[in-house]
């Protein structure tokens, strides 16, 4: 007696595949870049013809029904792995994916034994969705993009799960036989009726988790977008402050600011044009990231100006990581239609430990910065720790403190001598 009705539960299963398959060649035709959305779309298109195909077999064996249709069946399963990929920006393994589908063909067209045994038809077909869905599974795990997304879990989790339970159905079809044509109509074990309905709710649910995954995507790009420069590719200023109250407030504080302002930039634009002084920031924005260690953060505040975040940097080592980047920028040369350009960067250094919030540690950082530009540029300026802006790093052999300069004496929350950019 059949608990569930097993054709009604096939013909669910292929309305949910051709609806899924029309939904993502819509997207694809919006977004023709996107090669996963169509190789969704053509898995699940493939998969439909397969079910209509596994209908339509009879008592024996027939090519296109049991040979084309189960291959079909097993090419989707392949061609949503693919799609995986290629929403991962990995090679497509073509050849990989087409493998299973072929031996699937060749065994049974040529094999007496397979075209006569239904049962060892079903153990192998149930070895190929196995290994296919652990594919898949591991594409996921094995991915840092994937796990930023939280819909890669649900799909290694539909996946995997439909894997173990076809590798389940090796056992169950050698203990609890099937009862002739499962397309006919005729009564089944449970366990077939079982597995047939979670084939529906696998291709339900596995469509949903690509919708979302893809949707998920979308947010992160706009996300990332709205938090970085388009110019030279860093952060900008609103997810550096974001990340510096974050750190600022995560506990024991320590580290230091860099707060960077290339020389004179206004003139290298007026001298060299706007192209090459773009050509200065990009180029500048990559020596700050190479000269930085792997936990720190940068962002390009505005304009000619940058800061970086080292989070756990004492005063001599973000002091050599600024004189660093100074030296860096000073050596730099870049051809251009009206000659070759160099540039300078002054620095200012302040430490997080002493000041409140992100708004202090930036005032600090600044006063220093200021120091370095009105004592001659081109130099690293830190605050002491009597909160005294003094010469720190750069070509000069020493310098005055600022405080003799301006009369300039920083405080916790006491104000800088400009306006910080940052706060």
């Amino acid at each position: 007696m059949d608990i569930l009705h097993t054709p009604t539960i096939m013909l669910s299963s292929f309305a949910t595949l051709v609806v899924f398959a029309v939904f993502f060649g819509l997207a694809w035709r919006q977004e023709r870049k996107s090669l996963e959305l169509l190789l969704w779309s053509s898995a699940f298109s493939i998969g439909a013809v397969g079910f209509v195909l596994l209908t339509l077999r009879g008592d024996g064996y027939n090519f296109v029904t049991i040979s084309l249709g189960n291959a079909l069946a097993v090419l989707a399963l392949a061609m949503i792995w693919l799609g995986l990929r290629a929403f991962d920006n990995q090679p497509l393994k073509i050849a990989s994916a087409l493998f299973g589908p072929i031996l699937w063909i060749a065994v049974t067209y040529f094999s007496d034994f397979f075209r006569e045994s239904v049962t060892s038809r079903i153990v192998l077909y149930s070895v190929l969705i196995f290994a296919y869905s652990a594919l898949i599974a591991l594409e996921i795990f094995r991915s840092d993009n994937f796990r930023r997304l939280p819909s890669s879990y649900i799909v290694a989790f539909v996946f995997a799960t439909h894997g173990v339970l076809y590798l389940a159905r090796i056992p169950l079809i050698v203990l609890w036989p099937l009862a002739g044509n499962t397309a006919a109509g005729t009564a089944q074990p449970l366990w077939y009726q079982l597995l047939t309905f979670e084939l529906f709710l696998h291709s339900l649910a596995g469509g949903f988790a690509f919708f979302a995954l893809v949707k998920e995507r979308t947010q992160q790009r706009y996300k990332l977008a709205s938090e970085t420069d388009a110019l030279t590719g860093v952060p900008n200023r609103r997810a550096f402050l974001a990340r510096l109250d974050a750190h600022l407030t995560a506990g024991s504080v320590k580290g230091a600011l860099l707060y960077l302002d290339i020389d004179h930039f206004k003139a290298i634009n007026d001298r060299f044009g706007h192209a090459a002084g773009d050509q200065v920031l990009i180029e500048f924005a990559d020596i700050i990231s190479k000269a930085v260690p792997d936990d720190a953060f940068i962002a390009r505040i505005g304009g000619e100006e940058f800061s970086a975040c080292l989070p756990h940097a004492d005063r001599p080592g973000a002091i050599a990581i600024a004189e660093r980047i100074r030296a860096s920028l000073e050596a730099r040369r870049l051809g251009t239609a009206k000659g070759v350009l160099s540039a300078t960067v002054s620095i200012g250094v302040a430490f997080a430990d002493g000041h409140e919030d992100s708004h202090a540690l930036i005032s600090a950082a600044d006063a220093a910065l200021y120091a370095a530009k009105t004592t001659g540029r081109n130099a690293v300026w830190s605050m002491d720790i009597t909160g005294v802006p003094r010469f720190s790093a750069g070509p000069a052999t020493g310098g005055t403190p600022a405080a003799a300069l301006f009369s300039l004496k920083s405080s916790r929350g006491g104000s800088a001598p400009r306006s910080p950019n940052l706060s």
